[in-house]
């Protein structure tokens, strides 16, 4: 049976290992139409609704393991609805409450429950992952923002999602990841809390451009979990890059990633058709 979870049970929140435990993930970034409510009780509840989305993880799992789920989601109603991924639509088991048990919650706008914590925290640092222009340290230097980003851990290794340029603009295309299967190369920065609103201008969240997602980098044998990351939210077909947006990937890439994976980004640009 496949599960689309929301909350307290993604990967790395507080009910995940107990109730999720080894289940295979299907898919990382997966989202259905809905609102995200804030129950003050540590985890969300989720109201189907078209006009909102809810952001999440979809998941494999058993008959025991949901029966397990069933025991802790208790006061929520269970049933199948279409999901969506980068792969296309599916349909999965989504626990879900009715729209007056809703009423006088806090509504969740960004509907992703960790980004709704990351800024209720406010933590001193956090990790981000970035894989397109802001690799490079220019446009930090002119925004006067690159004291926010001198803490380089290194270049780090996302499972799973590929680079690819979805985001079309009338000079050429911008950076983004999907969901694939494969595997991309990034830099990753440990950054102060503040650096949070620079990215989200950079990278147009309020303006439903991108927008954050959390992944788990690889760096040798560390992982880093729930690093921050930009997803483009409308994705269009792959058109070649602008020679200045080109160049500061690469730039960014000579700096801290493979000789393999700088080769395989190359090539990938090279292939695509230009604007």
């Amino acid at each position: 049976m496949t599960l689309f979870v929301y909350g307290a049970l993604l990967k790395h929140e507080v009910h995940h290992d107990e109730c999720i435990g080894d289940a295979k993930q299907i898919a990382k970034a997966a989202w259905i139409k809905g609102k995200l409510y804030d129950t003050d009780a540590g985890y969300p509840a989720c109201v189907l609704m078209e006009n909102g989305t809810v952001y999440g993880e979809l998941y494999e799992v058993s008959s025991e393991t949901l029966n397990k789920i069933d025991e802790l989601e208790e006061g929520y109603e269970k049933q199948e609805m279409a999901v969506m991924t980068d792969q296309g639509k599916t349909k999965a088991l989504v626990y879900t409450v009715h729209k007056q048990k809703a009423e006088g919650l806090t509504w969740i706008e960004s509907g992703n429950w960790k980004e709704y914590m990351l800024w209720q925290r406010k933590p001193e640092s956090f990790y981000y992952f970035a894989y397109g222009s802001c690799m490079d340290d220019a446009r930090f230097k002119l925004a006067k923002v690159d004291h926010y980003f001198q803490q380089i851990i290194g270049g780090g290794t996302l499972d799973q999602f590929t680079t690819r340029f979805t985001l079309t603009r009338p000079d050429g295309s911008r950076a983004d990841l999907v969901e694939d299967g494969g595997a991309t190369e990034g830099v990753l920065y440990e950054v102060p809390f503040d650096a949070i609103r620079y990215l989200y201008k950079r990278e147009g969240v309020f303006e439903g451009t991108y927008r954050p997602s959390f992944v788990d980098v690889k760096i040798g044998n560390e992982v880093y979990q729930d690093c921050v990351t930009f997803l483009v939210l409308q994705k269009r077909e792959e058109v070649a890059p602008p020679p200045h947006y080109r160049s500061e990937i690469e730039k960014g890439a000579d700096l801290y990633l493979s000789e393999s994976f700088r080769k395989k980004i190359r090539s990938h640009m090279d292939s695509l058709i230009k604007p």
